[in-house]
């Protein structure tokens, strides 16, 4: 009881006599005196000393999810702690650093079509770090920005998605108004335009003409918008006209020169539709893109191809010894020895843009993008039963279609081309091409499937 009593040296009567602040003395100015932070009690009420005290005991012994422990053991800090000057992250786990570095972040930031913006710390806007646990939120532009900023010129900026774009403004539109005085066959022409553009199905349609029209485009090099004149073809179901720029003809790398699609008119061609413009008529299309769909669908056939397999082929452009097809949506071009037996002057004159014939698949390799066919190879060839139709020493009426090294190439009527020679009473002056004349069969080659024989006269 006398030890309760004098309790910090002082007896009960002599401490209800103490007065209630002592003053503090300075260091040095006085004598000897113990630390007041070993004897006398903390300021803080015990009641939160001791939850203080709970909260550093249990975490000592479990720490909570998510702390991290330093490796001197020491305790983590509490939620309550200031946060000390630092990098963003450090001394946390890989887990808990869910965002970037502000300085990541901004070296891999591209805007699309706004000018290059300054990354290097320098900024009109506030650079406050997030709590722990937010998710950094890009900062808005501030209404009080600099007049220099908000007069800074930039680039026009792009459509990132331009089909979004044009859904939007083409659902905003009344179509059940615009539609509802259209013919049947008119309402059907436009919802294969509408499906096509939201589902980006296949259509096909010939082309019916070449016409330039003047579009904004966006050069890839400088980003500036321009306004460039392109020629398009032109392709009109019934009463919609669909116009397909150059730049959306032929695949990448795929390129043809300018002249290859102002000869196209007649020609079947696969495409989708880009852009609506239902008040005006008219829309835009993509043939590259129907390609792309109709080369994977050949791709990835069921059973694949083999070599020697018969395809449908669709001509696209016909010139005087070459002509460009289609065939599993892939643009080949094939020389004369790959699509007739028969020996034409001009290969215009017995093909047009727009025929389907029938090819055989001569090579074939989908990784290396390789494919050879042939036309010629589908049909049946005229030297078969030739010597029983023409017999040795018989005159045949045939066209000259060609010349070459002194000797001419004669076409019979049944497409049987026979090497000609003239007879010592002509000369090569006499006969052109197109002419007809009369001529004798003298020799057969079975080797090479040749016909052999003399110009006698001129029909």
């Amino acid at each position: 009881m006398e030890m309760e009593l004098m309790e910090n040296g002082l007896t009960q009567e002599e401490q209800a006599t103490q007065p209630d602040a002592v003053p503090k003395l300075e260091p040095g100015s006085g004598p000897d005196v113990p630390d007041p932070a070993e004897n006398e009690v903390s300021e803080e009420p015990p009641k939160k000393k001791r939850t203080s005290r709970k909260k550093t005991e249990k975490a000592a012994d479990a720490p909570a999810p998510g702390d991290a422990l330093e490796e001197d053991g020491e305790p983590p800090v509490p939620e309550d702690a200031p946060l000390e000057d630092g990098p963003l992250g450090e001394g946390l786990t890989e887990a808990d650093q869910l965002d970037p570095e502000p300085e990541a972040a901004a070296d891999g930031i591209v805007v699309m079509g706004l000018a290059e913006q300054d990354v290097s710390g320098e900024s009109d806007m506030p650079t406050e770090e997030p709590e722990p646990g937010e998710a950094a939120v890009p900062a808005l532009p501030q209404p009080d920005a600099p007049e220099t900023e908000r007069t800074r010129p930039a680039a026009p900026r792009a459509r990132p998605t331009r089909s979004a774009n044009n859904h939007s403004r083409l659902l905003s539109l009344d179509l059940n108004k615009l539609d509802r005085d259209l013919t049947e066959p008119e309402r059907q022409e436009w919802n294969n335009i509408y499906a096509s553009f939201r589902s980006k199905s296949v259509l096909t349609g010939k082309i019916i003409g070449i016409e330039a029209h003047a579009f904004n485009v966006q050069n890839r090099e400088t980003g500036q918008v321009e306004r460039r004149r392109i020629y398009c073809a032109a392709v009109i179901a019934y009463k919609v006209k669909v116009l397909i720029p150059e730049t959306e003809m032929w695949m990448p790398g795929e390129e043809r020169p300018t002249h290859v699609l102002r000869n196209m008119s007649g020609a079947e061609i696969d495409y989708v539709i880009l852009d609506v413009d239902r008040v005006g008529g008219m829309a835009t299309a993509s043939r590259r893109m129907g390609a792309v769909i109709r080369r994977h669908a050949f791709d990835t056939a069921r059973g694949g191809h083999e070599t020697g397999e018969r395809l449908p082929c669709r001509v696209l452009t016909v010139g005087p010894n070459r002509c460009l097809i289609e065939c599993g949506g892939r643009d080949l071009t094939l020389r004369y020895r790959d699509i007739s037996y028969s020996s034409y002057d001009d290969l215009r004159k017995q093909y047009r843009p727009g025929e389907h014939y029938d090819c055989i698949l001569k090579e074939y390799d989908r990784a290396a993008g390789l494919m050879r066919v042939s036309i010629k190879e589908a049909a049946p060839n005229p030297f078969e039963g030739a010597v029983v139709r023409h017999p040795l020493g018989c005159r045949r009426q045939a066209v000259i279609s060609g010349k070459y090294g002194g000797g001419v190439f004669c076409t019979m009527p049944d497409g049987t081309t026979c090497l000609c020679l003239y007879t010592a009473q002509h000369t090569d002056r006499e006969f052109r091409k197109g002419d007809t004349v009369i001529l004798a069969v003298v020799k057969y080659d079975y080797e090479r499937s040749l016909i052999y024989g003399r110009i006698l006269s001129k029909w």
